[in-house]
Order: C-alpha cells, then sequence, then structure tokens
C-alpha cells in the first residue's frame, strides 16, 4: 500500500468520525433510553423509605389543565427541560461508549487491512487520547457537577486536583511504554485500572459463590407466607406509633406560648415544653430508624419469596444451574489466582506462548469444545487464543455481576436522594468502569489480534504500525489483578460473614 495522498486521509478520518458520529447519537437515541431507566430504578432502592422533605422535589409530567392560556397549542408543544447533571452524563457515557467502540472497530480494520495504516493510526490517538480525558477530567468534573447540583460550591475542579494528585503517585511499571505524556498516563490508569477490575473481579466471586452454590451460602428455608404476615403487621403497627408520635410533637409545638403571652408564661412553658419536645423527637428518631430497619426486612423476605417460587419454574432452574456452574468457575479463578501468585510464571520465550500459559484448563476446554463444531474452523495456536478470548469475557461478566450492588452501595454512601441524581452519578461511574475496562481488555488482547498485514510496496518511511504497540503489556499487570482480586474476595468472605452473624436476613445479598 503507497503513500495516501491528503485528500485520501481527509476522507478515510471523515469516515470514521461520520462512524463515531452515529455510534454517538445511537448511544444517546437507544442505549440511555433504558438504561438510565434502570439506574433510576436501582437508585430508588436506595432512598429512604421516609425521606426528609428536599428543596428539590421531583415531580412526574402534569397533565395539560383545561383552562390553560391563550396559545395551549404551544404550551402543549414545549417538551419538558431535562436538568444539566442528566445531559451532562448522558453526553459523556454515549462519548465513551463511542470511542470505545472505534477503538475496537480500528483493531477490526487493522486485522482486515482497511483503511491506511496512517488514518488508523490518526484515529486510534484520537480515540484513545479522547477516552483517557474522558476518565482523568471530564467525569471527574462531572461528579461536581453531579454531587453539588443546585448548590453555590465552586469547588468543581477539586476532584480532578485529587484524581490527578492520587494518579501521580502510580508508578510507572518497568515493562510498560513511558515515552510521552499520553504512554505514562496511559500506565498509571491502566495500573489503577487493573486493581479496580480485580476488586470487582473478586467481590463478584465471592457474591456468586454464595449465592448459586450451597456449600457457602447460609439462606434457610424460604419465608412463608405467615412469615410475610407476621412482619407486614409488625410493620403496620410502628409505623402507627410514628404517626402519632408525629401528631403528638406538632400538639405540644402549637401549644407553645404564644408573642402576647407574659414573659414569665413563656419562661415556665418553655422550660417545660422545650425538654418534652426534646424527648418526643428522639423518641420519634428511634421509631424511624426501627422502622427503616423492619421495612428492608419486609423487603428482603418478599425478594427471598419471590426468587424461592421463581427456582420451582423451568427458567428458574435453568438459571439456578447456569449460576451454579458460573459459581463454579468463580471458585476455581481464586484457586488459579493463588497459584499464579505462589507460583509466578516464567517470563515468556515467545509471544505464541502467552497464550497457553495465562490460560485456565476451564476456558482451554471451552476452546476447544467450540472448536469441534463444524462451522468453526480453530487450529492448535487459535485454541490458545480463543481460550484467552473466553477468560477475559468470563471476567467481564463476574464485573458485570458485582457493577450493580457496588453502585447501589456508592449512592447509598453518598446519601443520594434524589433519583435522577441517583442515575446521573450511577452513570458516569459506568462510563468510567467501562472506559477502564476497555483498557485493560486491549493491553490482555495484545497477542489475541492478528498483526497488520505487511505489505513489500510500502515506503520505508511510512511502515505499517501495530496500533497495539502504542499499548503496555499485560505481563506487567497479571500479578496486580491477581492480588487484588484475592484481597478483595477476602474482604468480602468476612464482610459476609459478619453480616450472617449480625443479620436475620441476608440484606447485603439482597
Amino acid at each position: 500500500m503507497s503513500s495516501p495522498g491528503v485528500i485520501s486521509l481527509t476522507l478515510e478520518t471523515a469516515v470514521l468520525f461520520a462512524l463515531r458520529a452515529a455510534i454517538f447519537l445511537s448511544a444517546r437515541r437507544y442505549l440511555l433510553r433504558s438504561l438510565y431507566h434502570d439506574l433510576q430504578g436501582l437508585s430508588a432502592e436506595t432512598e429512604p423509605l421516609n425521606p426528609v422533605a428536599q428543596d428539590d422535589v421531583e415531580l412526574d409530567t402534569l397533565p395539560t389543565p383545561s383552562t390553560a392560556g391563550l396559545a395551549p397549542k404551544e404550551h402543549a408543544l414545549v417538551p419538558r427541560k431535562r436538568a444539566l447533571h442528566s445531559t451532562i452524563s448522558r453526553a459523556i457515557f454515549a462519548l465513551c461508549f463511542s470511542e470505545s467502540l472505534t477503538l475496537f472497530i480500528l483493531l477490526m480494520c487493522q486485522a482486515l487491512d482497511v483503511f491506511h495504516s496512517r488514518t488508523r493510526l490518526l484515529n486510534w490517538q484520537i480515540s484513545l487520547c479522547t477516552l483517557l480525558a474522558s476518565i482523568v477530567l471530564f467525569i471527574p468534573f462531572s461528579y461536581s457537577l453531579v454531587l453539588s447540583y443546585r448548590s453555590a460550591s465552586g469547588l468543581y475542579a477539586v476532584p480532578i486536583g485529587v484524581f490527578l494528585f492520587l494518579l501521580s503517585f502510580i508508578p510507572v511499571p518497568a515493562g510498560a511504554a513511558s515515552h510521552g505524556i499520553v504512554a505514562t498516563v496511559l500506565a498509571r490508569l491502566t495500573a489503577a485500572g487493573t486493581v479496580i477490575l480485580g476488586a470487582l473481579s473478586g467481590f463478584g466471586a465471592i457474591d456468586n459463590a454464595c449465592r448459586y452454590l450451597p456449600w457457602f451460602s447460609r439462606k434457610g428455608k424460604a419465608p412463608s407466607g405467615e412469615d410475610i404476615l407476621v412482619a407486614e403487621e409488625g410493620l403496620s403497627r410502628v409505623r402507627n406509633d410514628l404517626i402519632e408520635r408525629r401528631h403528638s410533637i406538632e400538639r405540644m409545638q402549637s401549644e407553645q406560648p404564644k408573642a402576647d403571652a407574659s414573659w414569665f408564661s413563656k419562661v415556665t412553658s418553655s422550660l417545660s415544653g422545650s425538654s418534652d419536645i426534646s424527648s418526643a423527637t428522639q423518641e420519634l428518631a428511634g421509631l424511624e430508624a426501627l422502622e427503616y430497619h423492619m421495612a428492608r426486612n419486609l423487603e428482603a423476605l418478599k425478594e427471598q419469596q419471590r426468587k424461592a417460587e421463581y427456582s420451582q419454574t423451568v427458567s428458574g432452574r435453568l438459571i439456578n444451574w447456569g449460576g451454579c456452574f458460573f459459581a463454579m468457575y468463580c471458585v476455581y479463578r481464586i484457586i488459579v489466582a493463588i497459584f499464579n501468585l505462589v507460583l509466578p510464571r516464567r517470563p515468556r520465550a515467545s509471544p505464541s506462548d502467552t497464550g497457553r500459559r495465562t490460560t485456565d484448563v476451564i476456558t482451554v476446554c471451552l476452546a476447544y469444545l467450540l472448536s469441534l463444531i463444524p462451522a468453526v474452523h480453530v487450529d492448535a495456536d487459535g485454541i490458545a487464543m480463543l481460550a484467552r478470548q473466553i477468560s477475559l469475557a468470563l471476567v467481564g461478566v463476574i464485573i458485570l455481576s458485582s457493577i450493580r450492588m457496588v453502585l447501589r452501595g456508592v449512592a447509598r454512601a453518598l446519601r443520594v436522594t434524589s433519583r435522577n441524581l441517583g442515575a446521573s452519578l450511577m452513570l458516569l461511574m459506568l462510563a468510567q468502569l467501562m472506559g477502564i475496562y476497555l483498557l485493560t481488555t486491549l493491553i490482555q488482547l495484545r497477542t489475541s489480534f492478528p498483526p497488520p498485514p505487511s505489505h513489500p510496496d510500502t515506503e520505508a518511511d511510512v511502515g505499517v504500525v501495530n496500533l497495539f504497540s502504542t499499548l503496555p503489556e499485560h505481563q506487567v499487570f497479571g500479578a496486580l489483578f491477581d492480588s487484588s482480586l484475592l484481597i478483595m474476595a477476602g474482604v468480602s468472605a468476612v464482610v459476609r460473614w459478619f453480616s450472617h452473624r449480625i443479620n436475620s436476613v441476608g440484606i447485603v445479598d439482597s
């Protein structure tokens, strides 16, 4: 392939930018429509059952009144204004999704020899820099906008400064490329992302093992209808007591001395009334905490009953069997991580050896079974590469299984009481995790993708640049991933053991 002209390079880049725009708009129009709604429902699970009054009250769309103004058609055509934090989170998620997908498309173009090498390298660097800027700068800045929504705080740049300050302390791995600021940021971000993904994998492995394997789960028999009825009656009594206490506090506050009362009556009544109101308020706070805990226990009982009823169906049995096999793989993955740390791998002799030594037995067996399908033609080296890709896919499934609880826990820890604010925060976290997971996956796929085809007619100063050469090697981050996986798995197991000892109902597992 000869050197491209400026016109052809511009046209190819314009085609790729049009593809980016199409992916961006499709993600905003179709993908986010269901994803944002699901995150709103997940955020609603973190809201308190009796929230205090907030200044920002969310209302559904109200019907147009019959006594509208002079131009009712114009008012009916005015769309509902979307909050700023929702617009920003949607745009950033769509941007990260489009650039991530563009990176994979460019790798496919390299394998199929589509577009010129310079076009692929230019657009690869554009997408890589945009994704890095989104993870390091745009998303931390958006965290400030979401968490300080409708407040007078001007500390928007604090999360960016903290993120960059902490990122600067991460040492650049010795085997990673460290030429240029982009390569340095990529190596440090990949090291941090490897720790995060390893922690999510360890958390998800323990969660799946405790959920599907009977040896690890401490679940008793499913709650009966009588158990739920008793819990509902107890919760109803506590809520009735709450209503009576609130009425009594309002009555005591209304009996406080008015402005035209004498000075002596104000002093005597305030001394006696303030102590009564203070004690009643403390009792009310205790009842609210009890009501919140009982309501969570009731929801956990109902959820356990629904799961028990669903597990008796055909689809429920299939899901339980599949979950059981996947949970056994999670336990096996933890054992493999222990062996990798105790018996570290020797340095590879050639790039072709990587697939054979970095995959486990289960994924190799799955790849061999897939190779037996008549439509799939895979040789011995292809089985090793396919096994590595299956291993990455299974790790991705483990991470996805733990993201839901992580997002819900973060929203609860930050005390986000608005469904839209919680959904925007979760969407930003998903965008950041998606970008980090993609970069880490690309690094691990360096030996799984074929190199770019060579052309004898290529000029010496042009050269065909392998896009993977701009990424650090996976061998540097293997032990880091296994270490974070084991640490988080141990911490998660200890926390679950204590939660089962303290709580009678497994709220953490719901």
